[in-house]
């Protein structure tokens, strides 16, 4: 009766929105990397509209949404840097600017309507900064509707994802045999470029960075997993360690380790060099974070860490020699550094306010030397460059935010009692943010859609209250126990009946 009276309770309680606002999350990370990762005009138009039917969803919902006021402070200010850079202002004030004068020496030479009538906005190319502030109604509306799931769904939310990344792995593979057999086209699968696997990104190194960033949650779940049993008991005597794998968490291991296992593969033949080295770094942070607590409770002692860590250590150096086997290129053929450097020097001629969000593509011609003439810059392959190139101190201090933030639920995180799974889930979110926030240095993963998204789940999982997880792994496990609730008053026995006794004028029988 106190069980019915809960599960009533809790359905009462239960946001009546919770299933859209699911599915539609699940729609969007179906949908977004279906076309070249998002980056094709059809992709981002479905994928957008996905967006604002989500974000209307979850905030017509009548259930408060737990976002801490710093949390709304950083969603604020992201969506209100474009719309600042698009206020028009007085011409001669935007003229003054630092960097600026070329440009209104150029627009003076051709007058349009807002020129004649002597306003300007600060960002140099209108257009395309109202492009970068749609953009980001996606991983907003993503990140926003995950933090307004429960702990059971958005579980089922990640275990989508990592099945979207399986696959996505799985068509990498094929596609790297196919290229190494000669082939164009093989079981409609097409060859990756320039022999890597790409699965459905543009870019081999974007296939890796949403690789880099699931790794260390199948990690953390099989840490979890590993070892534990059903009632939570360690699993100690050899009869019960074979049992275990034919557990729940047995099965669940050996499904996360093969998972783990294919996602290390699919990153080697991605043949991205930082892709490769953030595996490798992946394995180790995950095994620090998580070999002690193995099972939960590190049910296998500190035998268990070490061979852990050992292991882990083994895969690493394993993996060292991989990286010059199959990764392609170097940094100096590639120019990165000359574009570091070109990239810093045309921050520092539009500083403080920079160019404007989304105006690298554009205005970076202007500084192209003529050595990389025969390509075409669309990013600065440094996200943390390009936002200072195009905000300048704003863009900075909104990246100083982020870390904060990031920080400070690490903190959070570290205080919060028990290892449950949340525990768990959320610790390898926060890694695999790590690993991107890592790849940003030398690349642009978070200007693709599908790798937004990405990391938009793993943001909304990461910033949940650790409290609200442990708790709700608590009470999910007290309701699926089967045994008798220990504080419910047991029945009075039925009294006991005693042998039929004989009439009183009965003979007794002597020989009894």
């Amino acid at each position: 009766m106190v069980q019915m009276m809960a599960k009533t309770h809790t359905r009462k309680a239960e946001n009546p929105l919770i299933r859209p606002i699911l599915w539609l999350l699940i729609a969007i990370l179906i949908v977004t990397p279906l076309f070249r990762a998002g980056l094709t005009p059809l992709a981002a138009l479905l994928s957008q509209l996905l967006a604002v039917g989500l974000l209307s969803v979850t905030l017509w919902s009548p259930r408060r949404l737990e976002l801490r006021p710093i949390e709304w402070l950083f969603i604020f200010l992201l969506l209100l840097t474009p719309l600042l850079y698009l206020i028009p202002l007085p011409a001669t004030l935007v003229a003054s600017l630092p960097g600026r004068e070329p440009y209104a020496a150029a627009l003076a030479l051709f007058p349009n309507e807002d020129m004649i009538r002597g306003w300007r906005p600060l960002t140099l190319v209108p257009f395309s900064t109202a492009a970068a502030a749609v953009a980001l109604l996606l991983p907003i509306s993503v990140f926003i509707a995950t933090r307004a799931l429960d702990t059971e769904r958005a579980r089922l939310l990640v275990k989508v994802l990592l099945a979207i990344t399986a696959l996505q792995a799985l068509i990498g593979l094929l596609q790297f045999g196919v290229a190494q057999g000669g082939l164009e086209t093989a079981w409609g699968i097409k060859a990756g470029t320039g022999g890597s696997g790409t699965g459905t990104y543009p870019n081999r190194n974007h296939l890796a960075g949403l690789i880099e960033m699931m790794l260390p949650i199948v990690l953390a779940l099989l840490f979890y997993n590993l070892g534990r049993r059903e009632s939570g008991a360690p699993n100690r005597g050899l009869a019960n360690r074979a049992a275990f794998w034919g557990s729940k968490s047995g099965n669940a291991t050996i499904i996360y380790g093969s998972l783990a296992l294919l996602l290390i593969i699919a990153t080697v033949f991605t043949r991205s060099r930082t892709g490769i080295f953030l595996a490798m770094l992946a394995i180790l942070l995950s095994t620090i974070v998580f070999a002690r607590r193995i099972g939960g409770s590190n049910v296998y002692g500190p035998a268990g860490t070490i061979i852990s860590l050992a292991v882990a250590a083994g895969i690493a150096i394993g993996l060292s020699p991989v990286l010059d086997r199959f990764s392609i290129g170097n940094m100096e053929e590639d120019a990165r550094f000359t574009l570091f450097e070109l990239s810093f020097q045309g921050a520092g001629q539009f500083f403080p306010f920079g160019s404007g969000p989304g105006t690298f593509p554009d205005v970076f011609p202007a500084l192209q030397p003529i050595e990389l003439g025969r390509f075409f810059i669309n990013r600065a392959h440094n996200d943390y460059l390009e936002w200072f190139f195009d905000a300048g101190l704003l863009g900075l201090a909104m990246v100083v935010l982020v870390l904060a933030i990031y920080l400070r639920q690490w903190l959070k995180l570290s205080r919060a009692g028990d290892w449950s799974r949340g525990r768990f889930l959320q610790a390898g979110a926060g890694l695999g943010m790590l690993m991107v926030g890592l790849h940003e240095f030398v690349d642009y993963n978070l200007y693709t859609p599908a790798n937004q998204v990405a990391f938009a789940v793993l943001a909304g999982v990461f910033f949940m209250p650790p409290e609200r997880l442990t708790a709700t792994d608590k009470s999910h496990r007290r309701r699926n126990r089967r045994t008798p609730d220990l504080d419910v008053t047991p029945a009075a026995p039925p009294p006991t009946v005693g042998p039929a006794q004989p009439p009183p004028n009965q003979i007794p029988n002597p020989f009894l």
